[in-house]
């Protein structure tokens, strides 16, 4: 096997592959910056820290008459448990109940008073992602060339990642690892053609020994200068 030539295809198709992705998510930020659905999404921002704010509210209210219902039960508990008999005890504990009734029906009057304030804030929600969605697909009618080009390059990477995995699946795992770095260090490119007796990459004129060599299938050559691997069609 040519390694060479095969990492040099790797690299053309790691390309194909980053220049479908970047041009994705050119289109997305296109279509995403427009500013009526900009102000859409902060409407829908909006209301879902609404709603997040009155969950918690009514969650700290639970947990309060969850508490205060606990110290109700135990209060009764004593005032009833016969073991006290001392008058003024078991009036503070009469008193205590009574205070704590009270409290308990102001906390669950608090908590309706904000389950009906969750709801609405639930509906708001509701309204504002539909009223979201109904732009975006006005939008998407609207960029409907940008996304049939979104959709036909979205629709070309699964050959271009499989074709990848093949390749890369008959590489040698060290080689594999170091075009990778290259690659990411090299600004993509990682392997190099020979054009007129030099890399492409960097220009550098090479010595006809590592042309030679370069052209050798079993022999994995580097510029010099670049220290990209070199390729000789």
């Amino acid at each position: 096997m040519n390694e060479t030539f095969s990492l040099y295809r790797l690299q053309q198709l790691d390309t194909q592959r980053i220049q479908r992705l970047k041009r994705i998510k050119q289109i997305d930020q296109i279509v995403a910056s427009d500013k009526a659905v900009l102000k859409a999404q902060a409407i829908v921002q909006r209301a879902a820290d609404a709603l997040t704010e009155s969950d918690n509210k009514l969650e700290e209210l639970r947990k309060k008459v969850e508490e205060k219902t606990l110290k109700l039960k135990l209060t009764q508990a004593k005032l009833f448990g016969g073991k006290i008999s001392a008058t003024k005890e078991l009036q503070d504990l009469q008193a205590e109940s009574e205070a704590l009734r009270r409290t308990i029906k102001t906390l669950e009057d608090e908590q309706m008073k904000l389950l009906e304030g969750n709801e609405l804030c639930q509906a708001q929600k509701k309204k504002a992602e539909g009223d979201l969605q109904q732009l975006l697909n006005r939008k998407a009618s609207e960029n409907s060339l940008l996304l049939g080009e979104r959709e036909k390059l979205k629709s070309q990477l699964p050959k271009i990642n499989a074709q990848r995995e093949a390749l890369k699946s008959q590489l040698n795992g060290k080689l594999l690892d170091e075009y990778e770095a290259l690659f990411r260090s090299k600004g993509g490119v990682a392997v190099a053609e020979i054009f007129d007796e030099s890399c492409k990459a960097c220009g550098v004129e090479l010595s006809p020994t590592d042309i030679q060599q370069a052209a050798n299938p079993n022999i994995i050559t580097k510029c010099k200068s670049c220290g990209r691997i070199l390729y000789k069609n």
